[in-house]
């Protein structure tokens, strides 16, 4: 969730700095992305190490506990990437480029289906390798749309519509 309020902020800030006349969409996504950055990161560092607590926490059998530790401790890069393109989401909302975060996530689950089933051979581990790849091909995507906005390279005219 803390993702998701990166995001609110950073769509809010960006749509406050574009009505103000000002162009911050840059600065605000870097800032967003290396806050939601650090946060998966933290979450991540922190669920490898609590995983086993966690996994009892549940009262998991031995066999799912096993399961779920390596899922706690596979699942981190994951983490990190779908953080940083969520907070980047919040500059493409605030900037109504909302419909080009459809098409990256879309994309994202086009790209994880494929090799989800090709690594299901390496079982888990596998499948969080897809996860992690589909996330990491999303931030790409996302970026560059992102560097390539048409609309920053405007000179005086507002792209801000009414009605």
């Amino acid at each position: 969730m803390a993702f998701y309020a990166v995001r609110q902020a950073a769509s809010i800030h960006t749509a406050h700095t574009r009505g103000a006349g000002r162009d911050a969409r840059r600065a605000i996504g870097r800032q967003a992305v290396l806050l939601s950055g650090a946060v998966g990161l933290a979450g991540a560092v922190l669920l490898a190490v609590t995983a086993p607590w966690i996994m009892a926490a549940f009262g998991a059998g031995p066999r799912v506990a096993g399961e779920g530790l390596l899922f706690l401790r596979c699942v981190g890069p994951y983490l990190v990437l779908l953080g940083c393109l969520i907070a980047l989401g919040g500059v493409f909302e605030g900037s109504r480029r909302a419909p080009v975060l459809l098409r990256v996530t879309v994309l994202g689950t086009a790209v994880q289906l494929g090799p989800a089933y090709a690594l299901t051979g390496f079982g888990l581990p596998g499948v969080c390798c897809a996860m992690a790849l589909a996330a990491a091909v999303q931030c790409a995507a996302a970026g560059l749309l992102f560097r390539r906005d048409p609309a920053q390279e405007e000179t005086g005219v507002s792209s801000v519509r009414t009605g």
